[in-house]
């Protein structure tokens, strides 16, 4: 007992410092933490503790942290207040009354961790290719703190597009999109920040397209392409078109 308390005091001691450094976390961060201060531990080390303790070590710590019943250690930090935020599972100190602002910096920093701009760069270049476009300059810069890509893209000498890359359409807000002709952010697990967007923000002329780094397909959200070979090469245009119009038509009707 003595021997596995001090294997994991510094593994609990540098997620407490996350927690009380953020106060708000998505499922998906705390899992994603969790696996990265495993890694500090020997293979022995882990094996060791999972005979022990009698499963998964990952999953243990994570039940630590977020259920009041399945503590491993004193020194395991208590996130236990569940909320749903945006279709995501949040966990906050229990002490902790969460501001709307952390949320959402917890759901960004979530987003910049699952949706790597550079992942999806290569989605968007190898679609712009296949309309006829060639990428003549790559920028990356920081918004927020946290990192997009833009892309200028040619075709021919009459077109030309100014692209940006987000990890999350709840980037967009905190960009100038004047300059901007396309803005393409990754697909969500539910619909909620799509439509509490749609909702509150107006992005004039730019367009809005949604990438699914893994199929590595594109579909339009807002605006229409000036194109036809972007047009051709979105992957289920109308389908997505149509899914915008129930949306629009249900929104007022929805709580989100």
């Amino acid at each position: 007992m003595h021997a596995r308390k001090d294997i994991l005091l510094p593994v609990f001691i540098r997620l407490g410092d996350y927690a009380a450094k953020y106060r708000v976390v998505s499922e998906g961060e705390l899992r994603w933490l969790i696996g990265g201060v495993l890694k500090s531990l020997s293979a022995d080390d882990r094996a060791y503790l999972e005979k022990c303790l009698g499963g998964d070590l990952e999953e243990l710590i994570f039940r630590s942290i977020t259920t009041r019943d399945d503590k491993i250690s004193l020194f395991s930090p208590d996130m236990q207040t569940k909320i749903n935020y945006q279709g995501e599972i949040f966990y906050c100190l229990p002490t902790h009354r969460y501001m709307s602002a952390e949320l959402e910096e917890a759901f960004l920093r979530w987003s910049a961790i699952k949706n790597p701009v550079t992942k999806l760069k290569d989605a968007v270049i190898d679609f712009m290719n296949r309309a006829g476009y060639q990428i003549q300059d790559v920028k990356s810069s920081l918004l927020s703190g946290y990192r997009y890509i833009e892309l200028f893209a040619i075709k021919g000498s009459e077109r030309h597009m100014r692209i940006a890359v987000l990890s999350s359409i709840k980037f967009v807000p905190r960009m100038t999109t004047a300059s901007i002709d396309a803005i393409v952010v990754p697909t969500e697990r539910t619909p909620a920040p799509f439509i509490s967007f749609f909702r509150e923000y107006d992005v004039g002329e730019t367009m809005i397209w949604v990438v699914d780094a893994e199929k590595g397909t594109l579909d339009p959200f807002i605006g229409i392409a000036p194109d036809e070979d972007i047009e051709a090469n979105f992957a289920s245009p109308e389908r997505a078109r149509r899914a915008v119009s129930v949306w629009m038509k249900k929104m007022n009707l929805c709580d989100f």
